[in-house]
């Protein structure tokens, strides 16, 4: 379970924070909110919003890497606890919740963790849930580039298909953000097809795999 503080999340006996995964969703998403831009000098909710999508999408990609070792966290969002570290968010959850992966968990972690956050935060930010998604993406390709296994390739064939994603979503996101090359061709060379708005914070540059670099 160490290994999960690669990506922003600390697993615990006995998990906390200042706010939990599902009142950042609700009720407390305008004091998530506050926060951020206070922090990062968001100009708005929906940079805000965007801004923490990225950190967020750290939390689904644990889910995904415990996925391609056999396992799963499997708690509800009100235990996935937010921390402060450093400036930024991390994340905690309790160790109590982690089981064995079952034949149905990657189409759980799309529809249990990913799609009401998303949601939620597209609304409440006005931000586009396609750049919401490819925050999540980003961070899942650079993942699975890291990974060698039979698991891993087959976890990312299928986020590939639509069937995955549906009744909620017509088509797979994730195929499209591949821009219609490969898993292996997108992973070599990594870009974007929307703008996550980082570029929006002060003195802040486009990230490199922007699309609006020329």
């Amino acid at each position: 379970m160490e290994e999960l503080e690669l990506f922003q999340v600390k697993v615990r006996n006995g998990a906390y924070g200042f706010m939990n995964m599902s009142e950042a969703s609700a009720d407390r998403h305008p004091e998530l909110m506050k926060e951020i831009v206070h922090t990062t000098g968001a100009p708005s909710e929906a940079v805000a919003a965007s801004i923490f999508m990225r950190r967020f999408g750290f939390f689904i990609t644990a889910q995904f890497y415990l996925l391609a070792h056999g396992k799963i966290w499997d708690g509800p969002l009100d235990e996935i606890h937010l921390e402060n570290t450093e400036g930024n968010i991390s994340f905690t959850v309790d160790e109590r919740f982690i089981r064995e992966r079952r034949e149905d968990d990657l189409e759980a972690v799309l529809k249990i963790f990913a799609f009401p956050v998303v949601g939620s935060f597209s609304k409440a930010g006005h931000v586009s849930k396609i750049i919401l998604w490819e925050n999540l993406w980003g961070y899942m390709i650079w993942m699975y580039g890291m990974l060698d296994s039979k698991q891993a390739e087959d976890d990312v064939a299928a986020l590939m298909t639509d069937e995955l994603w549906q009744p909620e979503m017509k088509r797979s996101f994730f195929r499209q953000f591949l821009g219609g090359r490969s898993f292996e061709e997108a992973k070599a060379d990594y870009k974007r097809i929307t703008c996550c708005l980082y570029k929006e914070l002060p003195e802040t540059d486009k990230c490199p795999y922007c699309p609006l670099q020329k």
